[in-house]
């Protein structure tokens, strides 16, 4: 199935048995596009924008890591920069950003296994996986959006049991390799 003009993706292929299911009417500027394998229900391909813009220092930090090119190694200040952009209570909600202990209630959201910049589709993005409190498996990335680097968009695969991410990993990869941007 290709889709096409979501946010700043002009277009990318899913297989024919991806179905989009409708999530709850966009707040604001707010939206997301959340696509299922027909019959895998904890299983979800979502591309969203938090309609909020970056604030300035964090565009900043955001171009300067992507500006470096590809990249595995990111020291604890530039995760701790990083936070706004994945996201302050998901993905950024790290065991680098909230030193909680993991199983407390204050504890992080999230534990982050690997933070990358890599291209994809001639686009540096950063990519992000880990593992979220309530057990949900996930490989995503954040991007660009817009002319300013002000936006930023994610596209990720989550999914509940490890069997199930591993599965549909190769799929939600052709995906990002299919991508065209805008």
């Amino acid at each position: 199935m290709k889709l096409e003009n979501i946010g700043a993706i002009k277009q990318f292929t899913l297989p024919d048995d991806w179905q989009e299911r409708r999530s709850g009417a966009a707040l604001g500027v707010r939206w997301e596009r959340i696509f299922q394998p027909a019959g895998a229900h904890n299983v979800e391909i979502n591309i969203s924008y938090r309609g909020v813009p970056l604030d300035e220092a964090s565009r900043k930090v955001f171009s300067y890591v992507l500006k470096q090119g590809e990249k595995n190694d990111f020291d604890l200040e530039e995760v701790l920069a990083l936070r706004t952009v994945m996201g302050m209570a998901t993905t950024g909600d790290n065991q680098y950003t909230n030193t909680n202990p993991l199983d407390s209630l204050e504890g992080p959201n999230f534990e982050l296994t690997a933070l990358a910049v890599r291209t994809v589709a001639g686009r540096l993005v950063l990519r992000v996986e880990g593992k979220f409190k309530n057990n949900r498996i996930y490989s995503g990335m954040f991007y660009q959006a817009g002319s300013e680097g002000k936006m930023v968009e994610e596209f990720f695969l989550q999914a509940t049991t490890r069997d199930e991410f591993e599965h549909y990993k190769p799929i939600f990869d052709g995906a990002l390799n299919s991508i065209v941007w805008r």
